[in-house]
């Protein structure tokens, strides 16, 4: 299968570009919003502000952090199909890599964890939306030891990027998601208040999810460019593989009868 993607280099400028305009977007129509207290600037603002909100859901910003993740989880599978037909090891660590983010992408549109979260299956007073952490944090820990071996088979400059890659997504859906838990809250009732309060509990969440969206790029990229460099080493290796076609010998001429 080859879902035709340009080089890895072009394909990373692009999602960062989406990734800074629907910052700038969001920070921008929500702090003319609520920081400003400007609700009607041109019809259908309020809708605007919601459509480009990184923290909503079932929004442009969700549409698009879900693409990257399904986009990364079918150059992993291509990764595995790669090195499937070319005898490598570690076939089953790609495809149950790309499984991992074709779940991911699906929850950032579904938000299964936050409706986990709301159920109260567990009470962390105050911060009951924090509790999918505890179940998740152990898993992730686990799958990360798991694939340790996995990682350092890879070539180096791979290795780093997706090391990366997770710090950076794993930091902003955990790290940055505790901390804006605890912004724009009512003390007494947990709920989220209106104007500056929002507006500061938004900074925060930007902040958590311009993590993820970087971190799904990152290793996005990471994948793409390491399946990209292994199809050319395999391209060069064929090519190198075909016999030369022999040089036709030119005919030796003689002159008949010449003499000096």
């Amino acid at each position: 299968m080859d879902i035709g993607l340009p080089h890895a280099d072009r394909l990373v400028r692009r999602l960062l570009i989406a990734v800074a305009v629907l910052h700038v977007l969001s920070l921008g129509s929500n702090a003319i919003y609520h920081g400003l207290g400007i609700h009607d600037p041109f019809p259908r603002f309020g809708w605007f502000t919601m459509f480009f909100n990184v923290d909503k859901e079932k929004n442009l910003p969700t549409w698009f952090s879900s693409a990257v993740l399904m986009l990364a989880a079918c150059v992993l599978w291509q990764i595995g199909t790669e090195a499937r037909t070319a005898g490598r090891r570690y076939v089953r660590h790609w495809r149950a890599l790309s499984l991992v983010f074709a779940v991911l992408s699906l929850d950032e549109v579904a938000q299964a964890h936050e409706v986990a979260s709301r159920s109260g299956v567990l009470e962390l007073g105050s911060a009951s939306y924090l509790s999918w952490m505890v179940f998740v944090a152990p898993l992730v820990l686990a799958f990360a030891v798991s694939y340790l071996r996995f990682l350092f088979h890879l070539p180096v400059r791979t290795r780093w990027l997706i090391v990366l890659a997770g710090c950076v997504y794993v930091g902003g859906a955990m790290g940055m998601e505790a901390v804006g838990a605890f912004l724009g809250r009512d003390p007494d009732t947990g709920e989220m208040q209106a104007g500056l309060p929002y507006l500061q509990y938004l900074l925060a969440a930007s902040a958590e999810e311009l993590m993820e969206m970087l971190g799904a790029v990152l290793f996005a990229y990471a994948a793409t460019d390491y399946l990209q460099r292994r199809l050319a080493e395999a391209g060069s290796g064929a090519e190198a593989a075909l016999p030369v076609p022999a040089r036709p010998s030119r005919p030796v001429r003689t002159r008949v009868g010449a003499s000096r």
